[in-house]
């Protein structure tokens, strides 16, 4: 079992991009850049993945994706088609069954919408596994409607800060970061640290919006 931890940046439909509200309900958010870090099934880190994605449907980016992510409308054009980035990215993802993780829920919804928007075939069954839950459970002894930033993770769990965050490919090595702390915590009690962690698998919907 490989561990795929990932993280998106979109884009929105802002101000300035003139979309129908079909188009817009069909895909909230258009994915600009994915970031993943491949994990093997005793949480070594193997490879990164790391590519800009030139957006079709929200061409402009927002003043608030431009000011979090600290992108600009000249680096949207660096990207790649999306349906070329996410057969890359399945190409890095496909060895042995991978889990992907993420932090929170949102990304792995984000990704589906962004496939079948394209109509690209998706990877199924889909096992994901919310990090952001799994700190707060194991890592906090926190309810697990506990959400707490990745910031806040990585200070509590004393995981020391080299990169900036914000971007795509530093948030999900961050995210692996904790899941490495997590699992080396869960070493230290009876049931083993794989079967901890299937406790946490999810699959998502991956129905189409309509």
């Amino acid at each position: 079992m490989n561990y795929i931890v990932f993280d998106l940046e979109w884009n929105i439909v802002g101000k300035k991009n003139k979309v129908s509200q079909a188009e817009q309900e069909k895909l909230p958010f258009e994915i600009i850049e994915i970031g993943a870090v491949k994990l093997d099934s005793e949480m070594q880190l193997v490879s990164s993945f790391s590519a800009f994605v030139q957006p079709k449907l929200y061409p402009v980016i927002s003043h608030y994706v431009a000011r979090v992510t600290k992108r600009n409308q000249e680096s949207l054009k660096l990207g790649r088609p999306f349906p070329e980035v996410a057969r890359d990215f399945h190409a890095f993802s496909q060895n042995g069954k991978p889990v992907f993780c993420s932090w929170s829920k949102s990304d792995p919804q984000v990704i589906i919408d962004n496939l079948n928007y394209y109509d690209i075939d998706l990877i199924n069954p889909l096992y994901c596994l919310d990090v952001q839950t799994l700190f707060a459970v194991v890592g906090e002894k926190a309810s697990s409607t506990t959400q707490r930033s990745i910031e806040y993770a990585l200070e509590y769990l004393n995981v020391k800060q080299d990169k900036p965050l914000h971007t795509a490919l530093n948030d999900a090595y961050y995210t692996a970061r904790i899941l490495q702390a997590i699992w080396l915590e869960l070493g230290d009690h009876s049931i083993s640290q794989s079967e901890t962690i299937k406790e946490y698998l999810y699959q998502p919907s991956i129905k189409k919006r309509r």
